[in-house]
């Protein structure tokens, strides 16, 4: 991915090395490419390659040198993120460092044993969104739900019940 004297290759050298003819290929794709393209930009179709798929990236490889586990979760759903259930939505912060530092915080300052609730209602929302569920049904079907980490057969029966 380098040069000889160090500097980055571009993407149009490292696709071109590979065999791609780039050369009516924009770099990137504004502001994201379209969802079912294939190689609409150079990016998409490099990230498209089976070692950049498969490479992990260097954060996941940092937590993981250090013994941990490593979860992606998706973007902007709070129910499936276990610190937000805390009060970190609650305490501004302007700079990465301040969340940072805010995480670090809230986790310190809450009991392991709510912290393991969380998580738990986190799995079984995981559970509901699996087994199909959305919004207030998969709201319902966590509150009523009797298991540890997945949204209970008895809750999945009342619901087909009440919208059959």
């Amino acid at each position: 991915m380098t040069l000889p004297d160090g500097r980055p290759k571009g993407l149009q050298q490292v696709l071109e090395e590979r065999g791609f003819d780039v050369h009516n290929l924009r770099a990137k794709c504004t502001p994201v490419c379209p969802w079912e393209s294939t190689n609409c930009c150079m990016a998409r179709l490099l990230s498209q390659q089976e070692d950049f798929m498969n490479q992990p990236s260097m954060l996941e490889t940092f937590i993981k040198k250090t013994g941990h586990e490593c979860i992606f979760l998706p973007k902007f759903h709070c129910e499936l993120n276990p610190i937000e259930m805390y009060r970190y939505r609650e305490v501004p912060k302007k700079t990465f460092q301040d969340a940072k530092c805010c995480a670090k915080e809230q986790l310190d300052a809450c009991p392991t044993e709510v912290i393991r609730r969380f998580i738990n209602r986190s799995w079984r929302f995981m559970s509901a969104y699996r087994l199909g569920l959305t919004g207030k049904a998969a709201e319902w079907a966590v509150q009523k739900q009797k298991q540890h980490r997945q949204v209970s057969q008895r809750a999945m029966m009342s619901i087909e019940a009440a919208l059959g």
